[in-house]
Formats: C-alpha cells, sequence, structure tokens
C-alpha cells in the first residue's frame, strides 16, 4: 500500500511540474518585451518609444528670410514649370523646379533684404552664373548625411565670407539683389533656396524628369518658418 501511494505521489508532483511549466511557456509576452515585437492594435495599448521627426532633429535649421513661409507663393519644391503655365511672367525655363522660391514684400523692393545661413557650413562657392546672377553654394549636414545649400539671386558682392569660411545658422551671408538687374540674371528679386543631397555642387535650377528631384530636398521640410 505504501509503495502505491509513493507511486501515486510522484505521479501528482510530475503532472504538477508539466502544468507549470506549460503555463508559463504559454503566457501573454508583455507589451515592452524586447524579445517580442510590439505590436500596437488601439488606442489604450502601450506605445512603441517616440522616434524624432526630421525637423526636431534639425531644429537648429534657420529660416533664410522672415517671414520666410509667408514668402512661398509663386514657385516651390518640384512644382513644373513651363513658360505657358509659370505663375511668372515671363517665363524662360521648364522642368521641375530643384528649390522653393521666397518671394519679397512689396515694400522690400527697394530695399535691403538680408540672407541668412540656415545651417552650419562651410562656404564653397560663390559666383555669377546664369538663371541666378549671384550664387552662393554652403556645405551642411542634414540628418546626419552631407547636403549642399544653394542659395540664387543675391547681390555678389554682398557676401563678405571667403570660400571655406564658416558659416553658422543666422549668420548673414549677402543679400537679395536687385529685381531684373545682372544681379538677378535678370529675374525679380527673390531668393531661390535648394538643397542637393551630397557634398558635389549643383546648382541647376530645374530637371526635366520627376524622378530626378529625389536628389534634391524639399526646403520648406526645414526652413519655412
Amino acid at each position: 500500500m505504501k509503495k502505491y501511494f509513493i507511486i501515486l505521489l510522484v505521479i501528482i508532483i510530475i503532472f504538477g511540474l508539466v502544468f507549470w511549466r506549460v503555463k508559463i511557456s504559454t503566457a501573454p509576452t508583455l507589451p515592452g518585451d524586447q524579445t517580442h515585437p510590439l505590436s500596437v492594435t488601439n488606442d489604450s495599448a502601450v506605445s512603441a518609444p517616440a522616434t524624432v521627426s526630421p525637423a526636431q532633429k534639425n531644429a537648429v535649421l534657420k529660416a533664410p528670410l522672415d517671414r520666410a513661409k509667408e514668402r512661398v507663393t509663386k514657385k516651390y519644391f518640384g512644382i513644373f514649370i513651363t513658360p505657358a503655365s509659370s505663375p511668372v511672367q515671363p517665363e524662360r525655363f521648364r522642368g521641375y523646379h530643384t528649390g522653393t522660391d521666397f518671394e519679397i514684400f512689396p515694400e522690400e523692393l527697394n530695399t535691403v533684404v538680408p540672407v541668412q545661413a540656415i545651417c552650419d557650413g562651410k562656404l564653397i562657392l560663390k559666383k555669377s552664373a546664369s538663371g541666378y546672377g549671384g550664387v552662393a553654394v554652403q556645405s551642411c549636414n542634414l540628418d546626419n548625411q552631407p547636403v549642399t545649400v544653394v542659395y540664387g539671386h543675391l547681390k555678389l558682392t554682398s557676401i563678405a565670407k571667403s570660400i571655406g569660411d564658416n558659416l553658422s545658422a543666422g549668420d548673414t551671408l549677402g543679400q537679395l539683389g536687385a529685381a531684373y538687374s545682372p544681379e538677378t540674371d535678370g529675374e525679380r528679386k527673390h531668393l531661390h533656396l535648394s538643397i542637393h543631397k551630397g557634398s558635389a555642387i549643383n546648382i541647376l535650377g530645374y530637371v526635366q524628369n520627376k524622378s530626378a528631384l529625389s536628389d534634391w530636398v524639399d526646403p520648406c521640410q526645414y526652413a519655412c518658418k
């Protein structure tokens, strides 16, 4: 009798251990368990760690002009321009706009309009170029990647910095060129701002294929404040 009791006790213990292990292995994974991907299915679920948006990561970037957002009224990033459809008349260009144009306010037509550097980096180009008049290019980093920033339609002689000099975000780079003069290559008084990916200098104002816009960044993601 004692022998059968011991056998029964052993069987009960074995079944107890098996049941305990099965319960542990099938227990639900808690939200936030790093061994299991978190799947949020409703508003009451535990949220995944917040990610930092590009705008937050680049909060140090400055607008090139005051009231910058109000100035984007004609040619924005990616707009397809033709001489017939352009919001600017007369128009001599055709293609997808690689930058954003910041217009002047009426009272600024005959006044000095300073342009600020939007980021920290070296001045790597300043010259007169067809389609721009005065143009300057600055090397910067955006989302930890190299970019070049193109500032077009500047009064070239107003750029005090030399090639290789550093600029900090918010520093005065120069002034807008006079309307319909060699300083703007005959264009209206405004700022063309574009951001090209990589460290190579590219001052194209338009590209002929929409897919080529992937080589540029929309300035208004960062500089339209």
